[in-house]
Formats: structure tokens, sequence, C-alpha cells
């Protein structure tokens, strides 16, 4: 049989979830740029993000990429990639390489950690067999390479179909072979181009409701701001009629008070000076009334001072912002015959090397871990966040690495509150029912913890067009800190609308916010972030994501009281966390 990853006389290169590349490239001749070529290069190939690089990641989408960050070299019939000094190096099979190294058929480069990756495949038609290697491939990598498909088309009178089956990376996925025909194909073809063709028209009929509900809100912004100025101007004339006024009861009381020494100068009679001292007395009472109503105005016209508004806003944002906390969620696999959890052993290295899973306590100890955010509600330790935060993701990896009985998750979560880098160990007390994406944590109080004070989840949720804010840990640890000091980040945006029993919010939302509370521009939190608005090819639409009503969270806030000894469900059953394995940095949900 044909070694399936003996070098190719063509290789290409297959973008995986490259926005605007979705078909195989061909290394170049020459380079577009009017750059020579290396000697002894027969084509090549630059990725980086300037714009004149042969693959040119402009726009912001891939802020991990350097200006020139890699190249692709055909020489002699072989597949090289050369990293150009990039800042964040070149990844074969999850592995970091050191200036260049050799490619063979199925390896998977990646442009950084977490930038853009590409397949190298055969320069064949994709409608014959890709072959993945197995070596290096983590589980991360094997759900972003969507479908491997087989297929083989034969102009004869018969069709045969051949099936072939590789393992990928100690768990295996089989590569279903399906004959059709040349009819079959354009018939598919023609109906997923009508499937686009009606996305399209869904996408457009929703971007035009976007633009009249943007519209309508810009227009109610702009009659909020006219009333506001209104009322403005009708309290400074009112002030100033107020102070016009104290100013004559304020003549008045002097002219009384010389009248009355005057009289008492003259010799008047006592009924006179009494009634001019009852005079006094009444345009003092004016007077003090005078002033209170000044008072009151003032008062109220301090509160349409854009500045006092805005000092008053970001107040109740920081009160949030300080109980908003980083969940750390770390997942291993416990042999409880001989309680070692599984480790990874490496042997070899380059194109050899292979990883040994064991539980003899051999190499590095395999986890999968995972960041989301929550807030802190109570001074006892109470935390909410969701519950796809804490809970095991329900990856074919885990279900086949636990597959034995003798196999356990086990759970370890930490909390960090923002500003502050000391790791709290947590406990899930409490999974909302049915479809609710919500829980409940617990750690053991200490003192000066922040907590969010006055939460209910009875706050009356804003209409639609109101400004909103967001909390949370986007990207978790990938995102820039302060050393070992984490930092909530906040969002600011607006309600868009209530859907499905979910609130739409026009705001940054982006992996790891998970969790974190959404707030009214009181302070008061009127919702939980849960998720991230997809596009049709399926990549995140950041300034779009989906929020839960804090309504919901009475279905497991205030915690039910338990006596000792008593567990609740979901702390009897441990939770398990995300899929990145231990050494890479942490995934965020």
């Amino acid at each position: 049989m044909k070694d399936p990853f003996a070098p190719q006389a063509a290789l290409r290169l297959k973008p995986v979830d490259v926005p605007g590349f979705p078909a195989p490239i061909d290394l170049r001749r020459s380079s577009g740029s009017g750059r020579a070529i290396p000697e002894g290069v027969e084509a090549s190939l630059t990725v980086g993000r300037e714009a004149d690089n042969d693959v040119a990641l402009s726009g912001g989408g891939f802020p991990s990429v350097s200006s020139h960050h890699a190249r692709f070299e055909l020489r002699h019939g072989v597949m090289w990639v050369v990293d150009l000094g990039s800042k964040n190096g070149v990844l074969v099979g999850g592995h970091a390489i050191d200036g260049e190294q050799r490619l063979e058929l199925g390896d998977q480069v990646r442009l950084g950690s977490v930038g853009p990756k590409f397949l190298v495949v055969g320069g064949r038609s994709l409608e014959e067999t890709v072959f993945v290697k197995a070596d290096g491939m983590r589980d991360s990598d094997a759900r972003e390479v969507e479908k491997i498909v087989e297929r083989s088309t034969r102009r004869t009178l018969r069709l045969a179909a051949l099936l072939g089956a590789v393992v990928v990376a100690a768990i295996g996925f089989v590569i279903w072979d399906r004959n059709t025909t040349r009819e079959e194909q354009e018939t598919r073809d023609l109906a997923y181009e009508d499937e686009i063709r009606g996305a399209a028209a869904q996408i457009a009929a929703l971007e035009a409701r976007e633009r009249a509900r943007a519209t309508e809100a810009i227009d109610a912004e702009t009659r909020r701001r006219e009333e506001i100025a209104r009322l403005e101007a009708s309290l400074a004339e009112r002030t100033a009629e107020l102070e016009a006024t104290l100013e004559e009861r304020s003549r008045d009381e002097q002219a009384l008070v010389a009248r009355i020494a005057g009289l008492e100068t003259t010799g008047a009679s006592r009924d006179v000076l009494e009634r001019v001292e009852r005079d006094l007395e009444e345009a003092r009472e004016e007077i003090d009334q005078t002033r209170e109503d000044l008072t009151v105005a003032r008062r109220r016209v301090d509160l349409f001072d854009p500045v006092n508004l805005a000092q008053a806003r970001l107040s109740g944002v920081g009160r949030v912002r300080s109980s908003v906390v980083l969940i750390e969620n770390r997942v291993t696999l416990l042999n409880r015959k001989n309680g070692i959890t599984l480790h990874l052993e490496s042997q070899g290295s380059g194109a050899g090397r292979t990883v040994l899973p064991n539980y003899s306590g051999r190499g590095e100890e395999f986890g999968l871990e995972s960041t989301g955010s929550g807030f802190c509600v109570d001074a006892e330790g109470w935390i909410i966040t969701n519950a796809h935060v804490i809970s095991s993701p329900d990856t074919e990896l885990l279900r086949d690495l636990s597959r034995p009985d003798a196999i356990e998750q086990v759970v370890e979560l930490n909390v960090v509150f923002s500003g502050d880098s000391t790791r709290h160990p947590a406990k899930v007390y409490a999974v909302a029912p049915g479809d609710i994406d919500l829980a409940l944590v617990k750690i053991e109080p200490f003192e000066g913890m922040p907590t969010l004070e006055g939460f209910q989840t009875d706050t009356a949720p804003p209409v639609p067009g109101s400004d909103i804010y967001l909390f949370g840990f986007p990207l978790g640890h990938m995102a820039v800190q302060e050393g070992e000091t984490v930092i909530a980040s906040t969002f600011r945006g607006i309600l868009s609308r209530n859907v499905g029993g979910q609130m739409q919010v026009d705001a940054g939302v982006h992996p790891g916010n998970s969790g974190g509370p959404i707030t009214d521009s009181d302070g008061r939190v009127v919702g939980v972030v849960v998720s991230v608005q997809a596009g049709p090819d399926r990549t995140a639409v950041y300034t779009i994501g989906y929020g839960i009503p804090i309504a919901d969270a009475a279905t497991i806030w205030p915690p039910e009281v338990k006596s000792v000894g008593e567990k609740s469900e979901a702390e009897a059953s441990p939770a398990a966390g995300s899929s990145a394995p231990a050494g890479d940095k942490p995934s965020d949900r």
C-alpha cells in the first residue's frame, strides 16, 4: 500500500477557518509583490498582516500574526515552512518550530498559538483522499478540521467505493467514503447555492431590521435629550425666579427691621409694634421656604449636569467590576486503581516525535483547561456564572479517554477576583434546571472580599435601546494582564431586543465573557452573558451577544439551606473543564 505521508509532487495549503481564503492555495513561482524568490526554491508563499504578502491577513482579524510572519517554500518537490522572525512563532502539529521545518502531507501549520491554521494537502482534487497525520494532532485541532472526506469518482460503467480509516492522536475517527455521481454532485451544489442565497436574503432582512431599530433608538435618544434640555432650562428659570424672590424677601425683612427700630424710637403704641413684628416673622418664614425651594431646584439642576451623570454612572460600574471573578476550570483523568492521573510522555523529535499516554506518571500531566467569568453576590462567598463555564465539555476526546470504568474525571475549580492574583478553590453548589445556562458556586469567604451589594433577581429589565454594561474576562489569560493580577474588562453597549427568552446586546462579547454580569446604567444586574452570535460561515460576530435575564437566576438564588452532611446533586457529581491540553494557553468560555 502506498504510504499516505510520502512527499507529493505538488503540495498545496488548505486554509482552515481563515475568512476570505476558503480554497486551497498553490505556492507561487514568482512573488506577486516583486520580491525575489530565494535561491534553490522552486516556489514560495509569504503570509502576514502587511499587504505586500502573498496571503495578506489584514483587517484586524488576526492580531497575533506578525507583519511578515512566515514563508512556505517548495524545494525539490518538498514543502518547507520558514519563520520570518515572527513575534508569536510558527507551530507545526501543535509544536513550535526552530527557524524552519520540513512539511509532509497532513501537517497542520499555525501562526502563533491562537492564529490562523493551514493544512498541507496534495495537489489532487479535494474530491480525492486527504490524510491527516496523527503525530501531534490535538483534539482541538481535530474539531477544526471539520470533514476530511475521501471521495473517488471514476468514469466507468461501475462505481467502486474505497473506505479508509486513519487513527488520530490516540483516539480515532473514521473517514467515510461516499460515491456520488456527477449529476448528484451538481444537484447538491445547486441546493447549496440556493441555501447560500436564502441565508444572504435573511441576513439582508436582519440588517434592515437592525438599521430600522438603530434609527428608532437614535430618534428616541434625540427626544430624550431634547426633553432633558427642556427640563434643565425650566429648572434654571425656576432657580432664577427663586433667587430673585429671595433677594426681594431679604429687602422686605431689612425694611421691617428698620421700621420696628423707628417705631420704638418714636414711642409708637404696642399694637402697632406687634403688627409690624408679625409681618417680620411672616417675611422670615417666606424667606426660609424660598431658600428651601431654591436648594431643591439647584439639586435638580445638578442631576442633569453631564459631569454628575457620568460620575454617578462610573460609580455604579466600579462597584460591579470589583465583584467580577475569573473562573479557572481544569480537568484531569484519574486511574482509580493506582491513583495516578493520565500523563503524556514525549519520545523522539521532529517528524519522528511520538506522544505516549500512560497512567504511570511519566511525562507531563494531561489536563483540559478553560476560563470564564462570574460575579460574587453575597458575603458568604456565593458566585453566579454559566453552567457551561463549570461543566464538562462533551468531546470525543473525553469520552474515549474516560471510557474505561476505572477512569474518573477530576475537576479543579479556582476563582480569582478582579484586581487580585489570589486563587480561591471553589465548589459547584447548584445548576439551574432545564435549558437555563446558570450555575451557583461557592468559595470560602475572606476578609475584604468584594461583593455585589443589594443583588436581586427581580430587577426590572431595561427597555430596548437602553444603555447596558458587560463585565468579564475576554480571552482569559490570553488577554494582557498586570502580571499575575487579573483585571476585568468593561464593555458598554445597548440592549437591542428581547427574543426567545434572552437579551440581545449590541456590545463587545468575546470568549471568556460567559458568566459575567450585564447591568443597567445604575449598576443593577439585569442579566448574565451567555453566548455570542455566529454568522453563516460559523465565525463569531463579536458585536452581537446574548444574555440570560437575571430573573432566571431565581432558580438557583437564594441557595437552599441544607442540613449538615447533605449535598446538592451538583456538589455530589464533579464538573469537568474545557478542551485545552495542559501546557497550552487555556481556552476561554
